[in-house]
């Protein structure tokens, strides 16, 4: 936490950052400890390090949607300026490419075909919301006109590729319908009475989960014709997220208070609190290790699904979080903002990114520091702890 006071020595910052790292790992701290993270990342902000920099674009509209998969080395991104982007790694830089600009669109929802060579991109067509339309990118043939899908009424959202590819499943009409594309055609499957804010597919390809303004969660199951459960969770509460765990056994619900619950079988396992405002998505890191919470409360919470009894990693911001994603090799999680304050050269920073390992944040610091801390700066800051080598790759600077 010193650490975070020192912006106007680098050096320094990063020297203790480095050191609390050290100090947690020899005294067997939690490895994924919120203070050591937030110290690693700050330092390593400070330096420019790659890692940190967010990504310039969607310069007249948020994020919205952002969507990965471990089967394409791009981040896909849909902005409510009707923009498609891909974003590609070069020189551990994210550089994007447009590969649309749409008229009289805005995009809400996007997924990635499991083989990585299909786009589905839905959202608001505000010309005409009882006509609206899906689009179908090849991704594989560049510059190819997309594919359009029709039969959707009123916002397109959630929308999820099945596990073959076939065909996808997307929220409309409000939240009142679910509906089939088999990648030429839809067809409406569920009809809900109660408004449905979230939609999820299970990995296997076998339920849908849906979260409803009532405090219901349903769960459909697409093998016995779409045959539904509902589940009271909370009386009178929006739910407005939902996500399959990724072994398909239980759901994570996010409500309009910040509230996260783990469910199996409508039974509430584990609630998870901190956030301060509603939940807007739910998404797990491709290992199955890590699950992100994006709020309106300005920041996106990192969850170890194998120690929840430990305080997540807060990755704080300026303003609500629309769309959280993990890239391919995990090492990094990029969110989409509600955010018009923030530019680089003009553009408007609407995604911005974290990395997600400590131990390689750590590494990258002591590729940056000059040298180790000298010995007035330990006494100052460590009292009587014996001098060491923070970074063992530097000489000794305690003479």
């Amino acid at each position: 936490m010193k650490s975070k006071e020192l912006k106007n020595d680098k050096d320094l910052e990063g020297l203790l950052a480095q050191q609390a790292y050290n100090f947690n790992k020899t005294y067997s701290g939690y490895p994924y400890d919120n203070d050591i993270y937030n110290g690693l990342f700050a330092a390593l902000k400070n330096f420019n390090n790659p890692l940190t920099q967010s990504l310039a674009g969607h310069d007249k509209g948020a994020a919205r949607a952002l969507v990965t998969r471990s089967t394409n080395a791009n981040i896909y991104s849909g902005g409510s300026d009707g923009r498609v982007l891909r974003w590609s790694n070069q020189n551990n830089v994210w550089v994007s490419e447009e590969l649309a600009q749409l008229t009289d669109y805005q995009i809400y929802a996007m997924d990635i075909s499991p083989d990585g060579s299909a786009l589905a991109v839905g959202g608001l067509y505000p010309v005409d919301r009882d006509a609206n339309y899906v689009l179908l990118y090849d991704l594989n043939t560049p510059g190819a006109e997309p594919k359009k899908i029709t039969g959707y009424k009123s916002d397109v959202e959630n929308i999820s590729f099945t596990p073959d590819g076939k065909g996808f499943y997307a929220r409309c009409n409000s939240g009142y319908s679910i509906m089939y594309s088999d990648l030429s055609t839809s067809k409406e499957v569920v009809n809900s009475k109660e408004k449905i804010t979230s939609v999820d597919l299970s990995p296997d390809g076998t339920k849908l989960a849906g979260a409803g303004v009532q405090g219901n969660l349903y769960i459909w199951d697409i093998r016995n014709n779409y045959a539904g459960t509902s589940y009271p969770i909370i009386k009178e509460r929006n739910i407005l997220a939902v996500a399959f765990l990724p072994d398909s056994r239980g759901v994570v619900l996010g409500d309009e208070y910040g509230i996260v619950r783990i469910v199996d079988s409508g039974v509430v396992r584990r609630t998870l609190s901190g956030h301060t405002s509603q939940i807007e998505q739910i998404k797990f890191s491709f290992s199955g290790q890590f699950m992100a919470t994006a709020s309106k409360d300005g920041t996106v919470r990192l969850w170890n699904l194998k120690a929840l009894n430990e305080q997540p990693q807060v990755l704080s911001d300026h303003t609500w979080v629309w769309s959280v994603a993990f890239t391919q090799d995990d090492r990094q999680l990029v969110a989409g903002l509600h955010n018009k304050e923030e530019t680089v050269e003009g553009v408007n920073e609407a995604i911005h990114a974290w990395p997600t390992q400590i131990l390689m944040m750590a590494d990258e610091l002591c590729k940056k520091v000059k040298q180790n801390m000298t010995k007035e700066d330990w006494v100052l800051y460590m009292r009587e702890l014996p001098y060491e080598l923070t970074c063992p790759n530097l000489p000794a600077n305690n003479k």
